[in-house]
């Protein structure tokens, strides 16, 4: 699990142009307990929502969440969890834009579906590598905070 923890790690650092760490629940750091809370409260907040609307769309966790330590960005490594019904990335969106999520940008890039939506700061990336079976059929969302400077 580990070697799949480090892959998870490079490939969402790859997605977002900056170093993150997979980091779990549990955990926290010098660094994150001296942000404020506002702030911290607001990423929670975002954190939650994936979450809720990635199972709620059908998908499942490959890994742990990945983070970076200034709590500007948020990646999920996915798989669907069924090959039949509903299509998951689409019912994923769905929930999201259910919770305020907008600004939605579709785009289809050598089989790579990619959805692009916005809230409060936030830019969430989905890309679906689900028709590309050397990637294995993941998706990735990489939420990163627009206020942020890239390390």
């Amino acid at each position: 699990m580990a070697a799949v923890a480090s892959v998870t790690g490079a490939l969402l650092a790859l997605l977002a142009g900056c170093g993150t760490t997979p980091v779990s629940s549990g955990e926290s750091t010098s660094k994150a307990a001296s942000t404020t809370a506002i702030p911290a409260a607001k990423a929670r907040d975002i954190e939650q929502e994936l979450t809720a609307a990635f199972r709620s769309g059908g998908l499942s966790l490959l890994d742990e969440p990945t983070k970076d330590e200034q709590g500007c960005v948020i990646g999920y490594l996915l798989q669907p969890l069924s090959q039949h019904g509903p299509d998951p990335v689409d019912a994923t969106v769905a929930s999201l834009r259910g919770d305020g999520w907008g600004g939605e940008r579709r785009t289809l890039l050598k089989g790579m579906r990619r959805v692009t939506l916005v809230k409060d700061g936030w830019t969430l990336r989905v890309r679906d590598y689900s028709a590309q079976r050397a990637k294995r059929g993941f998706v990735a969302l990489l939420a990163t905070k627009a206020s942020c400077k890239s390390s």
